[in-house]
């Protein structure tokens, strides 16, 4: 991706504008390691330059986004021996002591800013909000989100016609129609010869995670329960035998989805999509509503949320485990999710 510098000159004003800061010098991604980023940034001192890799992020950070930045931070600096510097619209201050707690730089357009020159520098000022919020057409909604997954999930989609993208994300042919020219004209879709590529797959992401955490799991869920089992590995496996005897059809996702996969990480959370929902079907199972248990029920929708069945279990497509571990309060999660992107989502 070719370094657009007019798009980061806002934030690096407020870097500049800094005492101790003498110069900026802005650099295109070469190295395999620094790839996914948006630009390498040297910030020079009187005690010395200092490097960065730069993300940029164009939207609002909900919780989902949130911790995938932090995770993309730490695996960056492991990597690299470099921090990474995040460029974002708007730093509210819950999400400011967070990324601080977890040594993230940010800076925002109002101007809250961390920024840590090794042992040399520091510039913290959190708390400043947005003054004029810019109104927008409400794009992000469940439908919309829903399409972005089948796009993601589905190679062919993009050859498809309207009626099988509708099958396929549970979205009304109309509001296919429509989304699909949104989205095109956003730019995340570009439209060659009646095909719609995806145009910007890091765009992509970010919109996946966010969409999922913002609209669409909130749409999907039904409740969180818990059950007399202590055993998250059968606890699951009672739970799919039920729903097998009752023909529900359901999937797994996040951390019991991940191990099945990967062996890595399972975690205490059990969330599953489910294709129908009844208080019969909460008596089958033996759950008991419950605001902190561990077991989250989800509708399903469309072809996404059934991927593939693995060890007799269906798992949803990697897409949704990685938003819904992404999710999760757990950082092992995120560090899972992180796994299972570099191997299944590249």
């Amino acid at each position: 991706m070719r370094l657009d510098e007019t798009k980061l000159d806002p934030y690096l004003d407020r870097i500049r504008a800094l005492d101790f800061v003498k110069d900026l010098e802005l650099k295109q991604v070469i190295n395999q390691r620094d790839l996914g980023l948006d630009g390498l940034l040297t910030i020079a001192t009187p005690r010395g330059k200092f490097p960065f890799g730069i993300e940029q992020k164009g939207s609002y950070l909900d919780r989902t986004l949130l911790h995938a930045i932090i995770r993309q931070a730490k695996n960056y600096k492991q990597s690299s021996q470099r921090p990474l510097l995040l460029l974002t619209r708007y730093v509210p201050r819950p999400s400011a002591e967070a990324l601080i707690e977890n040594g993230v730089n940010f800076v925002d357009r109002v101007g809250n800013m961390h920024l840590v020159l090794g042992s040399n520098y520091a510039h913290t000022i959190i708390g400043k909000k947005e003054t004029s919020i810019i109104k927008e057409a409400k794009t992000v909604t469940p439908a919309r989100v829903q399409l972005l997954y089948t796009f993601a999930a589905n190679k062919q989609a993009q050859d498809w016609s309207v009626r099988e993208l509708a099958k396929a994300s549970g979205v009304s042919k109309s509001n296919v129609a429509k989304i699909r020219h949104q989205l095109a004209e956003k730019g995340l879709l570009q439209e060659t010869q009646g095909a719609f590529k995806i145009r910007d797959i890091k765009y992509l992401e970010q919109e996946l995670l966010r969409g999922y955490g913002e609209v669409l799991r909130p749409k999907l869920l039904i409740n969180r329960f818990r059950a007399a089992e202590s055993s998250p590995e059968r606890l699951v496996e009672r739970i799919a035998r039920s729903l097998d005897d009752i023909s529900v059809r359901w999937s797994l996702t996040g951390g019991p989805a991940a191990y099945e996969l990967q062996h890595f990480y399972r975690g205490t959370e059990i969330p599953l999509f489910i294709n129908t929902f009844s208080d019969t079907i909460i008596r089958h199972l033996r759950l008991l509503p419950d605001a902190q248990g561990p077991i989250t029920l989800l509708r399903s929708f469309g072809t996404v949320s059934y991927w593939k069945a693995v060890a007799g279990k269906t798992l949803a497509h990697p897409w949704l485990i990685y938003a819904e571990l992404m999710h999760s309060s757990d950082p092992r999660a995120h560090e899972a999710a992180e796994e299972l992107k570099g191997k299944f989502l590249r």
